[in-house]
């Protein structure tokens, strides 16, 4: 069997307020388009780094954003009530 061209992963990392990030690396692919990467120190020696094309880091951006202003609202999720009265769906 041959292996599947585009590597998976999960992956979780915990971020903190006040985490430093490093946005000072851009170049170019070999076919000349331009990348960039966003790095910080994941706690103790860990450190993690994404990177990709600037499209690709906006539309993360956009996520990570609208994930922050759910989280802030008043009124949690219907799934996490749920899951936290131990109500099955």
């Amino acid at each position: 069997m041959h292996a599947h061209p585009m590597p998976a992963i999960s992956l979780g990392i915990l971020v903190r307020v006040g985490t430093v990030y490093d946005d000072l690396y851009h170049w170019r692919n070999e076919a000349g388009e331009l990348h960039a990467s966003v790095g910080f120190r994941a706690g103790g020696s860990s450190l993690a780094h994404i990177q990709g094309p600037p499209a690709a880091l906006r539309e993360l951006a956009a996520a990570l954003v609208e994930a922050a202003d759910q989280a802030d609202t008043d009124d949690p999720p219907k799934v996490a009530v749920a899951e936290a009265e131990g109500v099955a769906g």
